[in-house]
């Protein structure tokens, strides 16, 4: 892999060894694992950094319309079936954990950890066991996604006044637009756009970039959005309508 004419962006030699967790292989995390893969994070090669993939589903036919995996994945184990796509496209492969994430420290606690699973209530247990105050992740990106919207939260896990506003910003399963896998809330044109748009946090966290979105909020049909950083009211507006 030639990563040279990405170098402005992201330096793939200055990696170093600033490690990523992804909790959640589908609509997102699929298409957030192989962008990341793609700019060379985890190339095992050159010794960039490590990227962790938690999931324990197996891929399913419904999953093809919005996730990375072809029909030849069809039944196997959604990390494995991820791993094989990114050797075929990048020729190296990642760390992958066929297991739910419940109480695990040892690699969840990343330098940058994503929160992409199905339920309210399974975020908010996986932050409460293995990510609450820890100084080992400087970064958690959490995910939620509809059909045509998205929000994204980007926080220190460490800073009491981010997570103070992240955990406001919780509500209960029954509340929730939720993206189960199989059902009509989640296309590949939202996952891909809440997975380029959750890619270029962390991008920017890693250049050191001081004014970084807390929370994004978006509708595609009509294009809107809606940021802020965490302490700062009211969101700030941009919209398009056709």
């Amino acid at each position: 892999m030639d990563y040279n004419r990405q170098n402005k962006l992201l330096n793939v030699a200055k990696i170093g060894k600033k490690s990523i967790t992804l909790i959640g292989a589908g609509a997102v995390g699929s298409h957030v694992a192989l962008l990341l893969t793609q700019m060379g994070w985890g190339d095992q090669s050159s010794d960039q950094g490590v990227i962790n993939v938690f999931d324990f589903d197996k891929v399913e036919e419904h999953n093809l319309a919005n996730q990375i995996y072809d029909p030849s994945h069809v039944g196997k184990f959604k990390v494995d079936a991820l791993n094989e796509a990114i050797k075929k496209k990048c020729g190296f492969g990642i760390n992958t954990f066929n297991e739910k994430v419940i109480n695990q420290t040892a690699n969840v606690q990343s330098t940058y950890v994503f929160l992409m699973v199905d339920t309210m209530a399974g975020r908010k247990e996986i932050f409460d066991n293995c990510l609450r105050y820890s100084f080992d992740t400087q970064l958690v990106i959490e995910t939620r996604m509809g059909l045509d919207e998205g929000r994204i939260y980007a926080f220190n896990p460490a800073n009491r006044e981010h997570l103070r506003e992240w955990e406001f910003s919780l509500y209960s399963d029954q509340e929730a637009e939720l993206s189960l896998c199989g059902t009509s809330m989640a296309i590949a044109m939202t996952a891909w756009y809440i997975a380029s748009l959750v890619v270029s946090r962390v991008i920017q966290h890693f250049n050191d970039k001081k004014d970084l979105w807390n929370e994004f909020h978006f509708c595609l049909c009509p294009e809107s959005y809606y940021y802020r950083r965490f302490g700062e009211k009211p969101f700030m507006l941009q919209q398009f309508n056709s």
